[in-house]
């Protein structure tokens, strides 16, 4: 690798200096929330120190043979994108870097760039902890409705997207989904529910539950794992589905000495 210093000292002047070894950035803010708008890069090295939510840079022209460093130094997640929409980021529109993650990227083409990724600290992969204040209910009979949640406990790299019931990974990888849910029901007749879980709008095969709840308040709380993976950007759902209105997934405030009793809770987690 090329220091600057020795370059410079064989004879070779400031600005060829710049051109062979590369010029960086420490203090670059990210800007925008599409690649129309984000804050153009024009150094090799490039420390992103300030990341509002949805903001994003983007590399320089693509050229093949050409290499661009950046660090995410900011609080939250990074979206790089390519200089035009012509090329692509691994065939893909734009790359995700989580904070106190960092990448090299290189073009093998003039339209498309490889990455290689990694972070800046010993900290787990992506997170999220998530619950519902709301009760929960259905209106109809044999009719799937996912889940929602309106709080997060914790999270890094995993977070509630739009509609509230998403659950969306930032990055690519393989997840433990944790989940359970306060169901109740008001009249005295058994009933079915069922609960499974959904990938980008799909069923996942073989992912449902069912339980049956007797009587009237009577109070249980299914709760199950799922491993699955996940691309960058995808999103999971839990869904349910009842034989019976009178069934619904309650919330309750607090009555001491108990904390207040949320709906629905999932626990997410990146494993590999």
């Amino acid at each position: 690798m090329a220091l600057p210093s020795r370059v410079l000292n064989s004879g070779v002047t400031s600005l060829s200096t710049v051109a062979i070894c590369g010029e960086g950035a420490s203090d670059v803010s990210a800007a925008g929330s599409t690649s129309s708008d984000a804050a153009s890069l024009s150094s090799i090295y490039n420390r992103i120190s300030t990341v509002a939510a949805g903001a994003g840079v983007k590399l320089p022209p693509t050229e093949m043979g050409a290499t661009v460093y950046v660090a995410n130094a900011g609080a939250n997640n990074l979206t790089v994108y390519p200089y035009d929409t012509g090329s692509t980021i691994v065939g893909a529109a734009s790359n995700v870097l989580l904070p106190l993650d960092s990448a090299l990227y290189f073009a093998v083409s003039n339209t498309r760039w490889e990455v290689l990724q990694g972070s800046g600290t010993i900290l787990p992969g992506g997170y999220g902890s998530f619950y519902s204040t709301a009760t929960q209910t259905a209106a109809l009979v044999n009719t799937a409705y996912p889940l929602t949640f309106n709080n997060t406990s914790a999270s890094f790299g995993v977070s509630i997207g739009t509609p509230t019931s998403r659950i969306v990974a930032a990055q690519t990888g393989v997840y433990v989904i944790d989940f359970s849910a306060q169901f109740d029901k008001t009249a005295a007749v058994a009933a079915a529910a069922y609960i499974w879980l959904r990938v980008n709008g799909v069923n996942v095969p073989n992912s449902a539950g069912k339980v049956s709840i007797q009587g009237a308040d009577a109070e249980t709380i299914p709760s199950w794992s799922y491993v699955q993976a996940l691309s960058a950007g995808q999103y999971a759902e839990l869904v349910w589905s009842t034989s019976d209105t009178n069934v619904f997934i309650a919330a309750f405030a607090a009555s001491a000495p108990v904390p207040a009793i949320p709906s629905v809770i999932v626990n997410v987690t990146q494993i590999a």
